[in-house]
């Protein structure tokens, strides 16, 4: 019925956000809700309506109410349908004239009687958008404005309907849902979908939702199909080509009802997405375009600004991709026209991903390899790798055999995403066509991409000669200059001159920031925080690294050589925290990345994330696993002699792995290996050191350790320290010296506070572990991180002392220690005596236990429990 409510849906889909958008609503204020067909305004109206049964008068406008006796008839009738106005209300009594809209004593009336009413009506007029006729408009017009305060008048349609809404919004008056609001979100679409018996996975659902943009009809309608759909994914990919369904909706129930002119200007700036209007009158010609797109926002929300300024304008996804469709099947010659409009509007305006985009969709070959000349130091210093391989690629081997410049661009991305083999290929195909007399910005390319090369696999005395003189060779691009300056950084660093290193990485990162070069700064902070490894300082080492990765988020910094600096330092950082599980998540980009030949590793890329990843599985108990990749990152650097630190770095760690299983041979072959490597260094003291406790040599274990204690010696690996502090307890405690244990584990607590390293102590002897447990509570400042090792201990079921305990059971412990009988610890927990008896008895049996007191020593003693501070 036209004044009736309508019906929810069986399996309708309940949105409270937005029902709580319409309560929001002010006394006084016009409620607005306004997008295209298919956005679920009706529903939303109706769910909100049955929460206001008795209050709701309902009007379900059609073509007819142009007539306008007809609109005022279906006005009247629905409000003297509404329980809320009573028997006797002039409602009731009111006769419709004529012409009312044009009669102000029945405008006013209308007014008068609704004002009188006893409790507030909401007025709802559906589909408002087919009000055409300027009578009703005019009647409609003049009760928004003159609205009783008794009357809450709530307007839905296509189009916003033709009154004076932006003074209103200025005003305060309107209470607008529009469609972005209106959209569907994940949670909501996926209930959806499940009414319909179609279920998706989350990153098929994702992408669902992204081409539908949550438009409600367009996922009603996909989810028809996709229950008839052989293959989701496939399906998926072209969502809007797939459907049929899709494209009748668009045509019957949006295109048809737009005026030819607005269509046209819609399909000729379908190329582009987002747009504005500048660049919608370069693709239209039209000098109104920009007022077309404006009006279609306003009007229809067809579009929606975007932006900063709000000056940017994103066509719906599906309709886009339909106009896309139609142009290229009614003008296949204009779409390549309109491109290169788009490459040079966007050219012009100091955009050259976008122009290249466009020019590339062109095919327009010749204009990408200038767009390439002159915007490629730009792209670099932006990090868009990216585009610039897609670009090449598209480009093909016959542009790069002919062009240096293009060559050189190709070797550097190859560098940039560890393809070394293409990027030596490219040098050489550069090499092959080198002019007599090149231009000064192509020799500083030439310069910066054989640094960039011999970065990843010379030593660390070429590594300082070929980048010394970088900064000069780039000239006033200080793109180069700064890439330049930040692969010196990592020289130095490598030739183990952090300090220098340091000051050139900061002096570069500062540059990249003043000149508003935001991957720059991603790459300098990530050499800053490999300088923080070297020197110790792990817990700034991560920072950093995490900020270089909040810098330039995205695809554009995720395959780059920098986002896998990041990302080893960042697993780095978790497992010397003693979190091995966040190690192997982080690793990813790092095992992924290059295709070195076995002869040649990446720098110490391999090496050092299977190392990691090695550490991390033998810490989680896949030692056998996890001793096999460290062999593998073992042999990868054996003959490098740029490898000292990582070698020292991969012995730290695959030496005690090895003697934790058992693998004497292996412990002696890492121990020789790095001996032979490094010669007398800290790491090898510690190794050696490592090697005498074993034998049962504890004297002369403990001699050995004291170069690295007192400093005489220095190590690689900075943390070799803590490691010493640790096993010279353990030494202590092993020969009865229970002071000087303490005081040695109080320096490894120390120095574990101070970087942020738990995984010696948390992964370090039994004796170590018993004595810290037993002093817990009388280490003053040093009392949390005490706790947090034992907790990391724990987590990581050091020495197998993980028991599994349910909550209550945890909780029954937890209380044992006090002086609280079983019925006292009962009447705390809200359970009965009999209930915690039969918890006790299950903790006796996990804990091997046959007292209170013995459970209690037990589960101190497995890190299940800590004494309170004394």
């Amino acid at each position: 019925m036209k004044t009736a409510v309508p019906r929810l849906p069986e399996r309708h889909v309940h949105r409270p956000r937005l029902v709580d958008a319409m309560e929001a609503a002010a006394p006084g204020q016009l409620s607005l809700v306004s997008a295209p067909a298919g956005y679920g305004k009706t529903l939303l109206l109706a769910e909100w309506a049955h929460q206001h049964t008795d209050a709701t008068a309902w009007v379900s406008l059609d073509a007819d109410d142009n007539d306008d006796r007809r609109f005022w008839s279906a006005v009247l009738s629905a409000l003297t349908s509404c329980a809320a106005v009573p028997e006797d209300s002039a409602v009731r009594r009111l006769a419709v004239p004529g012409r009312p809209s044009r009669d102000p004593a029945f405008l006013a009336a209308v007014v008068n009687a609704v004002d009188l009413l006893p409790a507030r009506v909401h007025l709802i007029l559906d589909d408002v958008h087919e009000l055409t006729a300027p009578d009703p408009l005019h009647g409609l017009a003049d009760l928004v404005r003159d609205r009783p305060t008794a009357l809450h008048l709530v307007l839905a349609g296509r189009s916003d309907p033709r009154l004076p809404l932006s003074r209103m919004r200025l005003n305060g008056e309107v209470c607008e849902t529009r469609a972005a609001a209106l959209r569907f979100s994940m949670r909501e679409a996926d209930e959806m979908l499940a009414g319909t018996d179609v279920v998706l996975r989350p990153d098929q659902l994702r992408l669902l939702v992204a081409q539908t943009d949550g438009w409600a009809a367009g996922l009603r309608l996909a989810a028809l199909s996709l229950r008839e759909a052989d293959d989701t994914d496939r399906f998926l990919t072209d969502f809007a080509g797939n459907s049929r369904a899709i494209s009748d909706y668009l045509v019957d129930e949006i295109i048809t009802r737009l005026p030819s002119g607005t269509l046209e200007v819609l399909r000729a700036v379908s190329v582009c997405d987002p747009l504005s209007a500048p660049l919608a009158v370069t693709l239209t010609g039209r000098p109104d375009a920009g007022e077309v797109l404006d009006r279609l926002e306003h009007d229809t929300s067809l579009l929606l600004s975007a932006g900063e300024g709000r000056t940017w304008y994103r066509l719906h996804p599906l309709l886009r991709s339909h106009l896309l469709a139609d142009l290229r099947r009614r003008r296949p010659d204009l779409v390549p026209d309109l491109h290169r409009r788009a490459a040079d509007w966007y050219d012009g305006q100091g955009h050259p991903v976008p122009a290249i985009g466009h020019a590339r969709q062109a095919g327009d070959s010749d204009r990408v390899t200038q767009l390439l000349r002159r915007n490629a130091v730009s792209l670099i210093a932006d990090g868009a790798y990216r585009v610039l391989r897609e670009t090449l690629d598209g480009l093909g081997g016959r542009f790069l055999a002919q062009d240096p410049w293009l060559a050189l661009l190709a070797a550097l991305v190859d560098v940039e995403t560890g393809a070394l083999a293409a990027a030596d290929a490219h040098l050489d195909c550069a090499d092959s066509v080198w002019p007599a007399e090149p231009r000064p910005e192509l020799t500083a390319l030439r310069v910066l991409v054989h640094a960039r090369r011999v970065s990843l696999t010379g030593d660390p005395v070429e590594m300082v000669q070929v980048t010394e003189d970088l900064g000069a060779a780039s000239g006033e691009h200080h793109g180069l200059a700064v890439i330049g300056e930040l692969d010196r950084a990592l020289a130095l660093l490598t030739a183990d001159r952090p300090a220098e290193a340091q000051a050139v990485a900061e002096a570069a990162t500062q540059r990249a920031r003043l000149w508003a070069q935001p991957y720059l700064v991603a790459r300098g902070l990530t050499v800053l925080a490999a300088v923080e490894s070297v020197r110790g300082n792990y817990r700034r080492m991560v920072a950093l690294a995490e900020e270089a990765d909040e810098v330039v988020p995205g695809a554009d910094w995720e395959t780059t050589a920098g986002a896998v600096m990041s990302s080893i330092l960042r697993a780095y950082g978790a497992l010397l925290r003693a979190e091995p599980a966040a190690c192997l998540d982080l690793l990813g980009p790092a095992l992924g990345f290059g295709d070195a030949p076995d002869d040649a590793p990446l720098d110490a890329v391999e090496p050092t994330a299977r190392g990691l990843r090695g550490a991390a599985l033998v810490d989680l108990g896949r030692v056998t696993d996890g001793l096999d990749e460290l062999r593998r990152a073992r042999t990868r650097t054996v003959d490098h002699p740029r490898m000292a630190a990582t070698s020292a770095f991969l012995a730290s760690l695959e030496y005690p792995a090895a003697t934790l299983a058992g693998h004497r041979e292996v412990a002696r072959t890492v121990a020789d290996w790095v001996e032979d490597s490094l010669g007398p260094t800290g790491d090898v003291v510690l190794l050696r050191a490592q090697r005498l406790t074993a034998m049962g040599r504890h004297s002369g274990a403990a001699e050995a350790l004291r170069p690295l204690l007192d400093g005489t010696l220095r190590a690689f690996v900075p943390w070799a320290v803590l490691e010493a502090w640790v096993l010279d307890c353990r030494l202590a405690v092993l020969t009865g010296r229970r002071e000087h244990a303490r005081a040695s584990l109080n320096r490894a607590l120390e120095w574990s506070e101070a970087t942020d390293v738990l995984r010696p102590l948390a992964c370090g002897p039994t004796e170590v572990a018993d004595l810290l447990t037993s002093l817990l509570g009388s280490f003053d400042t040093r009392e949390p991180i005490a706790r947090r090792v034992l907790r990391a201990r724990l987590a990581l079921s050091a020495d197998e002392t993980r028991v599994g305990l349910t909550g209550r059971e945890r909780a029954v412990l937890d209380l044992l220690p006090s002086q609280r009988s079983f019925g006292e610890i009962a009447s705390e927990l809200a359970v009965s005596p009999t209930t915690v008896k039969t918890h006790v008895r299950a903790l006796y049996s996990k804990l091997g236990a046959s007292s209170r007191r013995e459970a209690v020593d037990q589960a101190r003693h497995r890190g299940l429990l800590f004494p309170g501070p004394s």
